[in-house]
């Protein structure tokens, strides 16, 4: 046991050494950006967040739905309820670790790490979530009496699944700061500095998005068919851009801060698993079956392998917000952020909205 800990104490002490030192480089106008004397933080978070994901499917002309004309557009729409969480920050000088599970809404939890220094900053968060209540959109013609001709129709409607819809996201974000000396980042997101005057910095990001979506269960059979038998996606995407950072001082102790960043979508992998069930072939067998013969317990899914390709450049966007007040060795934060990410594959496509509002009282020791 000794030694395991004599091992993560050196390897502590050596990530400590090299925060130190990289900390000491630091060349900032002192008029702007105060370094406080204590090197540690810890604060309690209140957390709400909401993720908002809409898959879009175009089922094609085919014998599986006999009163449908043409192809069935399928919006299925998972957003969940605006769910509160608490969390824990330990923090150390520019670095911070940061964990908080949802108390409130729809299950799920957050992880995240960042760095940050007086030139970059970093960040890595993990989201998880899970519902089992997606609204669904319809549009297409169908056929509403056997002797009438067919009527374009567009509705919505709650589906109850009996598997939830699990989805996994992992952002991974990084700044840089052109106006290092007068402009600080981690003194609105971090509080490992304070900002004492207003200033502003042109930033460069680069951003990586991973992202897991699967409803693949026996119970979800019905719904693969509307998804064109896709019944897991994943997707790599990485994006570049630049924006503005506005560090904004009204008073002693207060900050405001605002950032934009339109990112350009450089590399975007979809991958698309794809199955098979006995609801799928009965539907495509009605004319000498009901497809209602099959009870939703009796459902079986089976793999017809996968497929990947890559998608077409994007527009997508991201934003912060950050109000912070400072006294003695408190603070109180107030801070949100908000990303947006597209994909597009053969006849699925769709959009995840990610955002989320954090309030925090910490202290610095």
């Amino acid at each position: 046991m000794l030694m395991p800990l004599a091992g993560h104490a050196q390897l502590w002490e050596k990530a400590r050494a090299f925060v130190d030192s990289h900390s000491k480089k630091a060349n900032v106008d002192t008029l702007y950006i105060e370094t406080p004397k204590e090197p540690w933080r810890i604060s309690m978070d209140s957390y709400l967040s909401q993720s908002d994901l809409l898959m879009k499917s175009t089922v094609e002309d085919n014998a599986m739905f006999s009163d449908v004309e043409g192809n069935l557009e399928c919006h299925p729409r998972i957003r969940t309820d605006v769910s509160s969480s608490v969390g824990v920050r330990v923090g150390y000088k520019g670095l911070a670790v940061h964990y908080a599970h949802n108390i409130t809404g729809d299950k799920g939890r957050d992880l995240s790490v960042s760095g940050s220094g007086t030139w970059y900053c970093a960040h890595v968060r993990l989201h998880e979530f899970k519902t089992k209540e997606p609204q669904v959109r319809y549009e297409g013609k169908l056929y509403l009496d056997d002797d009438a001709a067919p009527e374009w129709m567009s509705f919505t409607n709650k589906w109850m699944l009996s598997s939830p819809i699990k989805a996994k996201t992992v952002v991974a974000d990084g700044y840089y700061i052109f106006n290092k000396r007068r402009f600080s980042y981690k003194a609105a997101y971090r509080q490992s500095v304070i900002q004492r005057r207003s200033a502003g910095s042109w930033l460069a990001g680069a951003m990586f998005y991973y992202s897991d979506f699967r409803y693949d269960n026996n119970a979800n059979a019905e719904l693969l068919l509307y998804m064109n038998d896709v019944g897991r996606i994943k997707q790599w995407q990485a994006n570049v851009g630049a924006g503005y950072g506005y560090n904004y001082v009204p008073a002693k102790g207060w900050l405001i801060s605002a950032m934009a960043m339109p990112m350009v979508t450089v590399f975007n992998r979809v991958k698309s698993y794809h199955f098979d069930s006995n609801l799928r072939q009965l539907a495509l067998d009605e004319e000498e079956h009901d497809i209602d013969e099959l009870q939703p317990q009796d459902y079986r899914i089976s793999s017809m392998g996968s497929e990947s390709m890559n998608s077409r450049i994007s527009l997508n966007f991201n934003a912060r917000l950050s109000i912070t007040y400072n006294w003695n060795r408190y603070f109180v934060n107030l801070n949100g952020q908000f990303y947006n990410f597209n994909y597009r594959h053969h006849g699925n496509r769709g959009r995840l909205n990610d955002w989320y509002a954090n309030a925090s009282i910490g202290v610095r020791l």
